[in-house]
């Protein structure tokens, strides 16, 4: 098969691809991450690149030539930042790392051993984004893929974030001598190289529940008598970054009841308090990610991340301070509420000004599609609170405190989210920020063992929550949908 050599910009790495390949499959190979929600089908559009000067989709630029290309340079925001108490170490390391695998991003902390304190972070996108936005797309491409890509190409970003902290603190990547790992069920075997196909063929279970403790070398450019703690699942699509939440936020010592929220592509909470918790996953969809929505992108320069009313006038904030380039998450949310506000959007969902609003003077348009998947996402959302507090036997109102968790979470407008029904408004005043929080319970789990102890019997006593099974859900996820409500219920 004849070869050609694709250089790709601005990284300057030049790769060879086989005739009939796509680019895409070259910047794959080449270990880089290029936002592909339909993981290469050609439907988002989302792949932009310059190839020879020509703005052109990766996925469907066949290599028939010697190429240079050129890839979108968006800077990601990614959260690394909780809201959440410290805790003592037990300084039984000089240096450790905690790593948070998410389905969009990858976060890296050095800490001391000794003190606790971060020493360096970094991150990145995780180059599984390139393969496809949501769990199962990735998980199917796993499946069928002899060569255990997904595996290799995360587990390339962590060694290469693992220098790169060591880098900027200073310090010998020998010289750390413990590490531990939080991500969903999905990242947690394809990580580890464990068979994810039980996550999608019922009971929908991992194949792989239990905590571990393992070799670093196996996986890290650590010291070569490194151990890697790895957090235990719950469920399918409840995983060990859950845990990490729980574990951060003393879950299972709340007097009163309490609900937590990580939302992404694949929803997760957990609601009760001391006596009993359930968890449970929604299956949001990648939405709030930026996919699927037709000027939709991630939480990075060019992204407007918020809409409002300002005396009546429609006003918006860019990452950046620059030219707008699309609609991240928090943005898509802000914008829908005040379109309802305004009286553009109807309380079924309909756009009232035609096909399409477009904002300002901007080439940035919202259509009627991008509401519809807004509304699926936020009724899978609603439905599982609404059921969970059911199989509690409680009213939502007797819900005190609401952690929301992650980079969504903490960039959306809980008055925005009430308005457009994602959360009950009776909850308004009761929703607390919290950050990175599986990031935080990963910190914790590799400063001390007994954390880790901890973290083990939270995940045991938790309940899981399978809603498709309840009878009731369907008719709770229809009854999500529309925008009736208002945050003066």
């Amino acid at each position: 098969m004849q070869q050609f050599n694709i250089t790709i910009l601005p990284q300057n790495i030049t790769v060879s691809a086989e005739a009939g390949q796509s680019v895409l499959d070259a910047v794959r190979m080449a270990g880089l991450s290029l936002f592909a929600p339909c993981g290469g089908k050609g439907t988002c559009g989302k792949c932009a690149i310059s190839a020879n000067s020509h703005v052109t989709l990766a996925c469907q630029t066949i290599v028939s030539s010697d190429l240079t290309v050129t890839l979108p340079q968006n800077s990601p925001h990614i959260l690394t930042s909780n809201s959440l108490a410290e805790i003592e170490p037990d300084m039984q390391d000089a240096y450790v790392l905690a790593f948070d695998i998410g389905t969009t991003t990858v976060v890296c902390y050095l800490l001391s051993g000794k003190t606790g304190e971060v020493l360096s972070q970094a991150s990145a996108v995780n180059p599984q984004t390139s393969y496809g936005a949501d769990l199962l797309s990735r998980i199917q491409y796993a499946l069928q893929d002899e060569s255990n890509a997904l595996e290799a190409c995360i587990r390339r970003t962590i060694s290469d974030l693992t220098i790169e902290t060591a880098e900027k603190a200073g310090v010998n990547a020998a010289d750390i001598t413990r590490a531990s790992i939080v991500g969903n069920t999905a990242m947690h075997h394809l990580f580890l190289g464990i068979d994810p196909k039980p996550l999608v063929v019922p009971p929908y279970m991992p194949k792989v529940s239990c905590a571990m403790e393992l070799p670093a070398k196996d996986f890290l450019p650590i010291s070569s008598n490194g151990i890697v703690r790895i957090l235990p699942n719950i469920a399918g699509f409840v995983g060990a970054d859950t845990v990490g939440c729980l574990l951060a936020t003393r879950f299972d010592q709340n007097e009163n009841i309490a609900l937590m929220l990580d939302i992404g592509t694949n929803g997760e909470m957990v609601m009760g308090n001391a006596k009993r918790y359930l968890a449970c996953s929604t299956a949001a969809g990648p939405a709030f990610e930026g996919a699927n929505i037709s000027c939709g992108m991630g939480g990075m320069t060019g992204a407007v991340d918020h809409v409002y009313l300002d005396d009546g006038r429609l006003v918006y904030h860019v990452i950046g301070n620059c030219t707008p380039a699309g609609l991240c998450g928090s943005g898509l949310l802000d914008l829908i509420a005040v379109l309802l506000e305004m009286g553009h959007i109807d309380n079924s969902g309909r756009l009232l000004t035609g096909t399409e609003y477009r904002l300002g003077d901007t080439d940035i348009v919202l259509t009627q599609r991008d509401v519809r998947e807004v509304q699926l996402a936020k009724a899978a959302i609603r439905a599982g609170i609404e059921l969970m507090a059911k199989q509690l036997g409680i009213e939502i109102s007797a819900v005190q405190i609401v952690y929301l968790a992650g980079a969504f979470g903490n960039y959306l407008n809980p008055s925005a989210a009430c308005r457009i029904g994602l959360l009950p408004p009776q909850l308004l005043k009761k929703i607390r920020l919290i950050g990175n929080a599986a990031g935080e319970g990963a910190k914790r789990s590799v400063l001390r063992a007994d954390e880790f102890a901890y973290s083990q019997r939270l995940a045991a006593r938790a309940e899981f929550l399978e809603l498709a099974s309840l009878p009731q859900f369907q008719d709770c996820f229809v009854d999500a949908m529309g925008f009736g409500e208002d945050t003066n219920a």
